[in-house]
């Protein structure tokens, strides 16, 4: 008989880092919420729902964490941007709809302006659909007051709600173009692919280079990406891969990851580009390629 911890254990992770934006964070509290469950060994025969006991564990955990993490992040230089999820971890393999949008980056840079109670609140009922009354177990609070952290993080969220679906072949082949033209500075092209009022955050950590602040507008952004193009390593690779839900661009270097993209793409171009170039947010992908 399998183990309910390995049995559910994607299910954790992929609550965790929902809640955290980091894949080493969430791993962590999922390790932590392992250490508890061996802990309670003599007792599990008391405790009704294995699984039920695990969610709400790793997701006060995750409180725990964010709250914490939040006041790091206050002195983060630059921008902060969530840890690239690739597709290759245990994730988000066959996932779709609200579960697999809930990962989208630029949804979770707009969960980032959400306390962590909301933030947990609005995760478990709007990706993972658990009702107000299992909310209320796993969080410790009451039904009622689930209800109204509910409501508050969704008049939070500039664009609450689910994207609209976006095909992934098109996605696909903007993401090629986007590529294309950058390494050929094809002004033309690149803003084409563009949305007039698209936005590019850039995340070094103070560790790599990038734009301190936000850059608006698609005019300003093909100038900045098209100026960057000096500062890259003369072997590096640039490969489409599936990071958090939809296709990206991985940069590597002497077979380090240096970099990796993400998109937003609303009426066919491209809203939004996030570019997360923090070694630290880049480790676990290196781990990946070892394993591969």
């Amino acid at each position: 008989m399998i183990d309910p911890f390995l049995e559910h254990r994607r299910l954790l992770f992929s609550i965790a880092y929902r809640i955290l934006g980091s894949v080493a964070e969430a791993e962590d509290a999922v390790q932590d919420t392992f250490i508890r469950w061996q802990s309670v060994a003599e007792k599990k025969e008391e405790i009704r729902s294995s699984k039920a006991w695990l969610v709400a564990t790793v997701t006060r955990l995750s409180i725990d964490r964010l709250r914490s993490a939040q006041r790091q992040r206050e002195q983060y230089v630059g921008v902060w941007l969530p840890e690239p999820l690739m597709a290759t971890t245990i994730d988000f393999q066959n996932q779709t709809g609200a579960l697999a949008d809930s990962i989208n980056t630029a949804f979770m840079v707009m969960l980032e302006t959400l306390t962590p109670e909301e933030r947990a609140v609005f995760i478990l009922r709007e990706a993972f659909d658990y009702n107000y009354n299992e909310i209320s177990t796993i969080v410790g609070k009451s039904e009622a007051n689930c209800r109204q952290i509910a409501r508050r993080a969704k008049e939070h969220l500039s664009q609450p709600g689910r994207r609209r679906p976006v095909d992934p072949a098109q996605a696909e082949t903007l993401v090629q173009q986007f590529l294309s033209a950058c390494r050929d500075g094809d002004v033309a092209t690149l803003m084409k692919v563009l949305a007039e009022d698209s936005t590019l955050m850039s995340d070094g950590g103070g560790r790599a280079r990038a734009a301190l602040r936000p850059i608006q507008g698609a005019e300003r952004i093909a100038r900045f990406l098209l100026g960057i193009q000096k500062n890259v390593p003369s072997d590096a690779e640039f490969r489409v891969e599936n990071f958090n839900g939809g296709k990206g661009i991985l940069v590597v270097s002497a077979g380090i990851p240096i970099s990796v993209i993400t998109f937003s793409v609303t009426g066919g171009q491209i809203a939004g580009i996030y570019i997360i170039s923090n070694p630290d947010k880049l480790r676990h992908l290196s781990e990946l390629r070892s394993e591969r």
